[in-house]
This record gives structure tokens, sequence and C-alpha cells, in this order.
């Protein structure tokens, strides 16, 4: 039998909290100043006080859309951009059947005998539906004689103010890998192998570069603001010349041509014009481990 009772329990326990309510929390300064965290699957629980209106706001990027309320003779209810005014309200109550009445003469008359119902707390309970632009709000409306009113309720969104910080995070680390993707193009690598010759065919000077060395990755042509920057090809022991990948960057007062590799015999073109370039220090001075890169951070992709 005892342990019948305290199953009994549990069971009416477990029932009364799957319809717990949101009660919106007072703030420090006045308690009918209130804040709730937004939670789709939440009911909020709003006391509203006869003769008073009760405000809710929404975030500010929200418009209310629709609203609906399950007593609406009894719910004054206005919308304005994101807040929403609410306000209890007495209504006219209509007699089923017309009263039948006499005037001094003895004529029958007929009327309405209307009845005006005041809001009270038993009858006034009910629901309201919010939907706006963005979320679903429901609420329980209450009327309150006590001190229990809700003047304001503002609501919070934790989950986004969590989802808005995470996004910023985001984007401060790819700030962040950008800035060193950056620094490691434009950082100056030491020279390795300054042992470059060039051949200029006449008439070609302007696309003959001022110096080139590399550094045992790349090979780096630079040239001043007079010079035409050429295409790039190398030159195989077959006499074949096939175009190499390169970028440009700014070193100083030079625009410096880097390709993205270290070879015995290059060519340079623009038009007619060709300057041949000789690698004599190529493979007398190699790295312990090969890189692809200027940097750590940087990892080279080569895409048809």
């Amino acid at each position: 039998m005892k342990t019948s009772i305290i199953s009994s329990l549990l069971i009416l326990g477990l029932g009364a909290n799957l319809y717990a309510l949101n009660v919106p929390e007072s703030a420090k300064a006045d308690k009918r100043m209130t804040f709730a965290q937004y939670d789709a699957n939440d009911v909020f629980l709003i006391n509203a006080k006869n003769g008073y209106v009760s405000m809710v706001k929404f975030a500010d990027d929200e418009r209310i859309v629709n609203i609906a309320t399950g007593f609406s003779d009894g719910w004054d209810l206005v919308d304005k951009e994101n807040f929403l005014f609410i306000k209890p309200k007495s209504y006219v109550a209509q007699p089923t059947e017309q009263q039948q009445a006499y005037d001094e003469d003895g004529n029958q008359i007929q009327y309405d005998q209307s009845l005006v119902i005041q809001p009270n707390e038993e009858d006034w309970k009910t629901n309201l539906i919010v939907t706006t632009n963005k979320r679903i709000y429901v609420f329980d409306l209450s009327l309150q004689s006590s001190k229990k009113t809700n003047y304001r309720v503002e609501f919070l969104y934790p989950l986004d103010l969590q989802a808005a910080a995470a996004s910023e995070q985001l984007a401060k680390e790819r700030a962040k890998a950008e800035e060193e993707i950056e620094k490691d193009l434009k950082r100056t690598t030491i020279p390795r192998n300054w042992e470059f010759y060039m051949h200029v065919n006449k008439g070609s000077e302007t696309i003959a570069p001022d110096f080139a060395y590399d550094d045992g990755v790349f090979t780096y042509l630079g040239f001043n603001s007079t010079k035409t920057i050429p295409s790039v090809f190398l030159y195989d022991e077959t006499n074949k010349e096939s175009i190499l990948n390169t970028h440009l960057k700014k070193d100083g007062k030079f625009d410096v041509l880097v390709i993205h590799q270290t070879a015995k015999q290059i060519l340079l073109r623009s038009g007619n014009k060709l300057v041949g370039i000789m690698n004599s220090g190529y493979a007398k001075n190699p790295l312990e481990q090969t890189r692809e890169t200027t940097g750590k951070s940087v990892n080279r992709e080569i895409t048809q």
C-alpha cells in the first residue's frame, strides 16, 4: 500500500512538470520589469492587471506577423513592430432571448438586455500565440489583482548570442589566418644562391631582371619600375619549353617575380623579346628538407 502511494505521488509530480511554465525573471530594481530567455518549447506566463497595460518586447530585428488568442473578447492586443501591448477589457454578453416589456400605453415592446462582464481572474485565463518573421511564441495570459503584474516582458536570446559570439570568433580566427598567410607570402626569404647569369637578346633589355636568386625552393627575379614583367618558361635538356607557375610580390622599389621552383635554365619572353637565365648554382646547396612554399602556413596547390 505504501509503495502504491509513493508511485502515485511520483506520477503526479511528473505530470505537474509536464505543464511547467516559463515565468519571466524580475529585475532587481523593480519586480514588474521582467526578462525571459527564449526557448521554442516553452510556454511563457504573462500576469496582467485590470486597468493596466503590459508590454512584450521581442528581438530588435523581429516583426510581428500574426496574433491569436483563445479569448479575443476579453483582451485588447496591439502590436507595433517588435512590441506587443496587452490589456484586459470588459465585454458585452448578449442574451439568448429577447426580453418583453410594455410602455405606459400598454403597448408591448421588445428590447435586448445586454450584460457587461468585467475582467476577473477565473474567466480571463487563456492562451496567446504570436508569430514573428523569425520565431513562434506561446503564452499563458493570467489576470492578477496582486502585485505580480508584468509591466514589461523583454525576451533574451542566449542561443543567438552564443551563435553570434562563435561567428565573431570564427571571423577573427579566419582574419588572423589570412593575415598570417599574407605575411608568409610577403616574407623576405633568405637567399641561398646568387650564381645566376643572363643572356639578353638585342632589344630585350626591358625584360631583363635587375637581380636573381633562389632560396632552395623558389626563384626570385627583381624588376625595377621601368621594366616589363615577362612570361617565364622552363628550358630543359631536350630543348622544350614549358610555362612556369609564378606570382608577383613587392620588395621595396622592386617588383619581384616569384617562380615556384628552382631550375637550371629559364627563358623570359615578352613578344619578340627574349632573355635566357642560367642558374650556375643549381643543386649545389640543397635544403635538408624541401619545402613547397615560403612559409609554414601556406600550402601550394596546383590547379588546372
